[in-house]
């Protein structure tokens, strides 16, 4: 039987009519593959049948693949294995007949396929293999327009890990389930994988904060607690050298240790405070610098020739470096200063204010501004109109600009702007959103509207950057937590 086999397999083969590359890798798997069968290794000879079968799809050879996967079937048949004995043999060759019906976008076939897999799967009872499951479920799902299914099976792929607060293992699966998304060149799989990780690094990176939040109050607590503890032996040591005279000097010894303890848990709290007060004071003092020096500059600006362009620039540079002290002086996000904003409504009166300094024939999109979020609102409309005067001052005409709106989780939210303009140059990304990083010719602009913007964000508990991905024109990405 094993030589009738193996005849059987050579001539099939010998029938394909690859590449001389693919060819000689479809040999290998064969000669593997009957050596492995030969030897009773069921697993490794059922994944050399599998990638033997993949070589004949990729060379559309499909009758030749199903051969191969059925000889398999039949051999195992003859050698009494089933697959209650070998569940995760039976898994592996059906897992190809499945990508192959995939390829061929024979989904009725390959739903029969994948309820055979997870029957093998669960019987296995392997973590690898219902991971496998479950990604090939989700892939299948989102092919057929089950997209509700398709997210389902990636939350239960997830979920195995966050049970086990093994968060960086849920990520990694994420970046891995990204990566053979496009692999399998799976546009729609790729989409959805990705709008899920970005919800649940979300959701993640809240719990993560709230416990290394908790970590710190339970260690300023057991500090409070200590030095509350120390005191009490210090008064109490105190008393022992009044009342026992006889203890004088191993009283005065613990009582030195736990006063020596003490003061340097005092000392240490009173260096962090110094340092706080120090940094906010330091701030304070730039601030009340600048707010000074614009302050003083604008009387004497308005003695000028007002019609003069390098006046005109100058009062706006002072007038810049004034709003900047304003934003950086400013308290944090006040909670009471959020309110629900209807999208459609406070994303059209913004790009309402920057229609008309388009250029010719410049398109101004809206994408995504629906539904209600809580939000800063005065903060956001000013960070959102710099952008979009800054891409409608640099789209040519004919260009595009777009404003985007993207709900990233419960409390998490994204606005984006991007346009079509020449972009930001590479030597200028790095200090893009820093204050006076640079020297500056201010007769092209004070170049502080978007370190502006970036405090702002800052202010409100959210962040400013630039897209790096983005290689053909601009993306800015306004990212706010409420």
């Amino acid at each position: 039987m094993k030589r009738l086999f193996t005849l059987v397999i050579a001539l099939t083969a010998a029938a394909f009519g690859m590449w001389a590359d693919s060819q000689t890798e479809l040999n290998r798997q064969l000669k593997a593959y009957n050596s492995q069968m030969a030897a009773h290794q069921y697993l490794p000879a059922a994944r050399s049948a599998a990638a033997a079968a993949a070589i004949c799809a990729d060379a559309k050879n499909y009758d030749g693949a199903f051969r191969l996967l059925a000889n398999n079937d039949k051999t195992l048949a003859e050698r009494h294995i089933s697959p209650d004995s070998l569940p995760a043999v039976f898994y592996t060759t059906e897992r190809a007949r499945f990508l192959i019906y995939r390829n061929l976008s024979n989904n009725s076939d390959a739903g029969r396929s994948l309820a055979k897999m997870a029957g093998y799967a669960k019987k296995a009872g392997n973590k690898e293999l219902t991971s496998d499951m479950l990604f090939n479920e989700a892939q299948y799902y989102y092919a057929i327009n089950q997209t509700a299914k398709g997210d389902l099976c990636i939350a239960r792929l997830i979920k195995q890990y966050d049970q086990a607060n093994d968060y960086k293992a849920a990520d990694k699966a994420y970046q891995d389930l990204i990566e053979r998304a496009v692999s399998a060149n799976d546009a729609r799989l790729v989409e959805h994988t990705y709008e899920n990780y970005m919800r649940w690094s979300d959701s993640i990176e809240a719990i993560t904060a709230h416990t290394e939040l908790g970590k710190v109050k339970q260690e300023y607590a057991e500090s409070q607690e200590t030095i509350a503890e120390k005191d009490h032996t210090i008064k109490a040591r105190t008393g022992w050298v009044v009342t026992f005279i006889t203890l004088f000097v191993i009283a005065l010894a613990a009582l030195g240790v736990g006063a020596m303890f003490y003061w340097r848990v005092v000392a240490k709290n009173r260096r962090m405070k110094k340092s706080v007060d120090t940094a906010n004071a330091e701030s304070a003092a730039k601030s009340a610098i600048l707010h000074n020096m614009s302050s003083q500059m604008e009387p004497t600006l308005e003695q000028l020739d007002q019609t003069d362009p390098a006046v005109r620039n100058l009062r706006g540079y002072v007038r810049r470096v004034g709003e900047l002290s304003d934003v950086e002086s400013a308290g944090q996000l006040d909670e009471e200063a959020l309110e629900e904003v209807n999208l459609q409504t406070f994303c059209d009166a913004i790009a309402n204010k920057i229609r008309p300094m388009l250029n010719p024939r410049v398109v101004l999109h809206l994408d995504g501004c629906k539904g209600y979020a809580r939000i800063d609102a005065p903060e956001v409309d000013k960070i959102l109109t710099h952008l979009l005067g800054n891409a409608a001052k640099h789209t040519a005409e004919g260009g595009k600009i777009t404003l985007a709106y993207r709900k990233r989780g419960a409390k998490s939210h994204q606005f984006i702007v991007t346009d079509t303009s020449p972009g930001i140059p590479e030597n200028e990304r790095e200090n893009l959103f820093k204050p006076f990083a640079t020297p500056t010719d201010i007769s092209k602009g004070a170049r502080l509207g978007l370190p502006i913007c970036a405090l702002r964000a800052e202010k409100i508990n959210g962040s400013l950057i630039l897209d790096p991905s983005v290689t053909t024109g601009a993306s800015f990405i306004l990212t706010l937590h409420s």
